[in-house]
């Protein structure tokens, strides 16, 4: 199980550099709806040049960010914006990070081709997470204004949440306002426009792109984007749509009937949940459990897909119910096969205070063995795919081992417990909600932890990303600093100035 993987990350990414990653080079999020990427789902994202995507649409991937990472990466340095795989990779026991995951989908010439590319050369996309706007109809809570329409009408209804002690909190201070400057039916943003520029050479060479949100089918430019698709045929290249199966029929409908009308090697359709009933429904505010496992069933009977995925976002509560949940999902595997659906689980960084790690060691403990438990049951079912096994066991693993979540945040974990109950608090009231009566197994710790009410109100902001991790991994750099090393930020303070102003990039010179 993790051996193969271990010894497919040894071949093909550490004979590069131990840091080496292939989505730095092949793989992007593009956030269109107001211009900022990220190289996969786990690195902070950042702006990206308005003025360079006007003759060069593939400055949307090749950030002057992403390339001072891949200088690191091929110098062996570990960039602190990847630390979700630092940390499962120092956990030892061979575990797996996600940078194998992230670069095992291309060929392993085109991964050891870029060991000799210049770090500063443009790059050809092979794979793209791409984001039109942030309309959602759901309010997941570890979820902001930021990604949902829904959570920024909460702020602008009920204010900024209030009372905590810890950074993490600072996306729910916003309305999301930064995040949507072009309005979400504008045919003239210029972020949408030159991706659609780049779209006719980008689809003849991309292995696959996803569509990502908000929702999208709720968005006008996801549509419109399938009307490009659909003329110019990609037979070589996998479409995938993100949706949280939870909006109405018609777009349901609309989604299965344009699966049978695009011309492109396949058609994989990606879900979220990682909680049972009631338990998911109040991880994910919108969620109704019996309509979204419906939809899903149709999904996978009526539309012409390939695959269907469900992401799992693993937080402090899901552990309550997951095993429940991995059993409902292995009983639609039983009728449908093994990856109808898959599961991908995901440990959760933001907010620090929902990570699976912010619970008492009592408790946690417990839920571990829960887990543990029902893996030794399962660990030899076929219908369990091989990185399912291995994501499963890395959660296993990082619940035992790992003691702190982020490297940014506080270690406190009193704090982390407190900031945990204020959210929730205002959480219930806001969404009609009620934790001890959803989560009765973590009602004596949860009324067990006071609030501190004299922290001062705060006010609402546009919550706009400042701070986007271009340093080395800390862990590293202290130890260089211990053993007298020049850190990576002192031998390349020349090549990234990260001083951002109104959202933009200071102009480099790269070609140094």
């Amino acid at each position: 199980m993790s051996n193969e993987l271990a010894e497919w990350r040894d071949k093909h990414l550490n004979t590069v550099s131990k840091s080496f990653c292939g989505a730095k080079w092949y793989n992007a999020s593009l956030h269109l709806g107001h211009g900022y990427t990220n190289s996969c789902h786990l690195p902070l994202p950042h702006p990206i040049d308005l003025e360079e995507i006007k003759t060069n649409p593939s400055a949307l991937h090749n950030t002057p960010q992403k390339k001072v990472a891949r200088k690191m990466m091929l110098e062996g340095t570990r960039p602190a914006e990847c630390s979700y795989c630092w940390k499962v990779e120092d956990i030892g026991r061979d575990s797996i990070a996600d940078r194998i995951y992230k670069s095992r989908i291309y060929k392993p010439e085109d991964l050891a081709s870029l060991k000799n590319k210049p770090w500063q050369e443009d790059v050809l996309l092979k794979t793209v997470e791409i984001s039109f706007d942030r309309t959602c109809n759901f309010a997941c809570s570890y979820c902001n204004s930021g990604y949902s329409t829904t959570w920024g009408k909460d702020i602008e209804e009920n204010g900024a949440y209030q009372k905590f002690k810890t950074s993490s909190a600072g996306a729910y201070y916003a309305d999301g306002s930064w995040a949507e400057p072009f309005g979400k039916n504008s045919k003239d943003n210029p972020y949408v426009d030159a991706f659609l520029k780049w779209w006719p050479e980008l689809s003849q060479e991309l292995q696959e792109v996803r569509v990502t949100g908000g929702e999208p089918s709720a968005s006008f430019n996801f549509w419109n984007f399938l009307e490009e698709v659909k003329k110019y045929p990609a037979p070589q290249m996998m479409l995938a749509v993100n949706s949280n199966l939870g909006v109405p029929d018609k777009l349901i409908d609309r989604l299965i009937k344009t699966s049978h009308e695009i011309d492109v090697k396949g058609f994989d359709l990606y879900t979220s949940n990682e909680a049972l009933g009631a338990h998911g429904e109040y991880i994910r505010d919108g969620l109704i459990y019996p309509t979204w496992r419906k939809n899903l069933v149709r999904i996978i009977e009526e539309a012409k897909v390939n695959q269907v995925i469900c992401m799992m976002t693993i937080n402090s509560l899901c552990l309550v119910s997951i095993t429940e949940f991995m059993d409902d999902m292995l009983e639609l595997k039983a009728k449908y096969g093994w990856n109808k659906p898959l599961i991908d689980l995901n440990i959760l960084r933001w907010p620090a205070f929902m990570s699976p790690l912010n619970l008492p060691d009592d408790i946690k403990g417990k839920l571990h063995k829960k887990l543990f438990d029902w893996f030794e049951i399962h660990k030899n079912n076929d219908l369990l795919a091989v990185h399912e096994k291995a994501q499963i066991q890395r959660l296993i693993d990082y619940i035992e081992v790992v003691d702190q979540g982020h490297v940014e945040t506080e270690d406190e974990k009193e704090l982390h417990f407190h900031d945990f109950k204020s959210f929730y608090e205002q959480y219930d009231k806001r969404r009609n909600k009620n934790f001890v009566e959803t989560f009765p197994e973590l009602k004596e710790w949860y009324e067990s932890i006071k609030i501190d009410e004299t922290i001062e109100d705060v006010e609402v902001t546009s919550g706009h990303i400042t701070h986007f991790e271009v340093e080395e991994y800390k862990p590293d750099i202290e130890k260089k600093k211990k053993d007298g090393v020049p850190t990576w930020n002192e031998e390349n303070s020349n090549i990234l100035s990260h001083k951002i102003k109104t959202g933009k990039w200071q102009k480099i010179n790269l070609k140094k």
